[in-house]
């Protein structure tokens, strides 16, 4: 056997006896690998319960008394001022004021005069009378809107009519007053408007007077 094998077979039975060791006794110095040493674990505490420690009391807030709300006063609803309404312009001494414009007759080729009596705001008065003279010729007093024909005719609903030359246009002097629609304590009845002229020019223009008489006095019954 030559001295390599010789070297070997020492060098094998080293590394046996090596790990026999370690492996007897890993905590060998010479190991190089040695194992780990158990880490101390700190031991748990005992299940002791600690009593929680003791709130001191402190002083109990005093309740505050929540402050009472005033209710604002609503203020007290005014009434409303009645408007006194403005009383209108007297235009006559007289309760009713007329005025007359000239046309032409709506049928007919006549003479004479017509017309209607209304309020401030132009609503119809029927049952005053309408007085009429030219000369010494009178007409018969006629109440207004007493007549249906001439309340369509004239598209009035007091509205009257008096024809004083039924066949042609003539040229003449009319006067026309207007009076009330109920008579006094002794039977009469009192003018309630200012004496009108009319005069008719004797053409087809001009021989109609329309006579328009309108209630100035609101307080007037």
């Amino acid at each position: 056997m030559g001295w390599l094998s010789v070297a070997v077979l020492a060098c094998t039975l080293v590394t046996i006896l090596f790990y026999g060791i370690v492996l007897i006794n890993p905590t060998v110095p010479f190991n190089p690998f040695p194992p780990r040493q158990p880490t101390a674990v700190a031991a748990a505490p005992a299940d002791n319960p600690t009593e929680p420690p003791t709130a001191t009391p402190t002083g109990a807030p005093t309740d505050t008394p929540t402050p009472t709300v005033t209710p604002t006063p609503r203020p007290t609803a005014t009434s409303v001022p009645t408007l006194t309404p403005t009383p209108r312009v007297t235009r006559s001494p007289y309760p009713f004021d007329c005025a007359v414009e000239y046309r032409r007759p709506l049928h007919d080729n006549w003479s004479g005069v017509a017309g209607h009596v209304q309020d401030l705001d132009g609503n119809p008065l029927p049952g005053y009378f309408f007085r009429s003279w030219s000369g010494e010729l009178a007409a018969q007093p006629l109440p207004a809107g007493w007549d249906h024909r001439v309340n369509l005719l004239y598209g009035n609903a007091a509205a009257w009519e008096q024809v004083y030359n039924p066949n042609g246009y003539q040229a003449m002097e009319i006067r026309v007053q207007l009076y009330n629609s109920l008579p006094e304590r002794d039977g009469t009845y009192r003018a309630v408007s200012n004496p009108l002229l009319v005069q008719l020019g004797g053409t087809a223009e001009t021989s109609l007077g329309y006579v328009t008489c309108t209630r100035n006095w609101e307080t007037w019954p």
